[in-house]
């Protein structure tokens, strides 16, 4: 590992580069003070004014307690570039009506104008994604960066002329965070009492074969099974939430595998998990120990399907984050998202294939497109979750080897063993 002085010196330079930018002077001077008053002033011109605007609003903490804990007493010596990167890269990406506010001791707040708390989640979520993305390789441990939502309570926010400086009203939401936690921690609860799985043949088309199940999350309400929305909590909540439900599919899907008998009986399984669960380094090694509890023959046949790939993503992220798992299981696919083009990052890693699951008739030109390069890379493509006939006919007529969803087969309460079609 470098010495300190050259991680000192290179993170001063990602926050000289980060640090060009035309945010308003007064905004960087405001946050710099944390002035009450002022920032008060930039939601409203009266309180009323100020309670609505705030009540529209996300606000968000970005934390670096795990960054922190794992550079020890070496984090005194980098801390001041540290966060002078951080604060350059935040006043350069925010919009003009947004805010940021540094708390110290390793946290800081931003606060989106007229977003939802979901959205103004997966903003700081993409954000702070962004700067591990400029920092990574720089200062080993930024991915340890933390997002949490705060909650606005519309009573606090009534009586905040009761605050005498923003960071004590901030500290006072964050007092929140353990209701909105607490509130996770029963949706979790909730959701393993009624939780079951459902399985969809994945079709290997060119050699007409069922060789594979695409594993996807349900709820069991008596004789009743139903795949979870889209929208649902579990899926589309805080990554916090994702994560427990990706450790849930893990086990679950180990379970049913163990009950195939011998080998030959087992099928390709497609189990997908979120990026952001692979990103945070505590969630990656917990998904990997429960991973290390799974027999061996169970391991060979799982391929992890990692949603939300964005583009920009270095070779360096993609490595720590699927190495580790090299030598347990039989690889990745990626699914990608529009504009994805980043082959040249994941040469080397193991990625077996891409993966899309659109059924939108615009997406169809893109997906196409991404996944001929695909091929002549030597990565397999799967269409995941296709719902019309057209559309997997069209997959077929494009060379797709996997091709799962309700146009293939209706979801099942058991894996299928392989068969052949011919």
């Amino acid at each position: 590992m470098s010495s300190i002085s050259d991680e000192t010196n290179r993170v001063k330079q990602s926050g000289e580069k980060a640090g060009q930018t035309d945010r308003d002077p007064k905004l960087v001077e405001h946050h710099e003070i944390g002035e009450m008053a002022r920032f008060l002033r930039t939601f409203g011109r009266n309180k009323e004014e100020v309670v609505k605007n705030l009540m529209a609003s996300s606000l968000q903490i970005v934390g670096l307690e795990d960054v922190k804990k794992e550079y020890g007493e070496r984090w005194t010596n980098i801390e001041h570039r540290v966060e002078q990167a951080i604060f350059t890269f935040f006043t350069k990406k925010l919009r003009k009506k947004d805010q940021f506010v540094s708390l110290g001791k390793g946290r800081f707040v931003l606060i989106f104008a007229d977003m939802s708390r979901e959205e103004g989640q997966e903003r700081a979520v993409q954000m702070a994604r962004e700067l591990i993305n400029m920092l990574f390789g720089e200062m080993p441990g930024i991915e340890l960066i933390s997002v949490e939502a705060m909650v606005l309570d519309v009573d606090v926010l009534q009586n905040i002329d009761d605050f005498d400086n923003l960071g004590e009203a901030v500290e006072y939401f964050q007092k929140a965070i353990d209701e909105a936690e607490q509130k996770e921690e029963e949706a979790v609860k909730e959701v393993k009492e009624e939780f079951t799985l459902q399985y969809f043949s994945a079709l290997n088309h060119p050699k007409q074969r069922i060789s594979g199940m695409e594993i996807k999350p349900a709820r069991r309400l008596g004789d009743v099974v139903s795949a979870l929305p889209e929208d649902d909590k579990m899926l589309k909540g805080s990554p916090k939430l994702r994560s427990e439900l990706d450790y849930l599919i893990l086990k679950e899907a180990a379970e049913m595998m163990s009950q195939l008998g011998g080998l030959k009986n087992k099928p390709i399984l497609i189990i997908s998990i979120s990026f952001e669960t692979l990103a945070n380094a505590y969630c990656r090694k917990h998904y990997a120990e429960l991973l290390s509890e799974i027999p061996e023959y169970t391991r060979r046949h799982l391929v992890l399907n990692v949603e939300g790939v964005g583009a920009g993503i270095p070779n360096s992220r993609y490595r720590q984050m699927l190495t580790p798992f090299n030598a347990n299981i039989l690889g990745f696919s990626l699914e990608i998202e529009k504009g994805w083009n980043s082959f040249e990052d994941i040469a080397n890693l193991p990625v077996l294939a891409l993966s899309a699951s659109s059924n939108e008739i615009e997406d169809v030109q893109w997906i196409q497109s991404i996944f001929m390069q695909a091929k002549k890379t030597g990565l397999k493509c799967i269409w995941r979750d296709v719902k019309s006939d057209p559309l997997a006919r069209h997959a077929f007529k494009i060379g797709v080897d996997y091709v799962t969803g309700s146009a293939i087969n209706a979801p099942q309460n058991i894996p299928v063993r392989p068969f052949s079609l011919v």
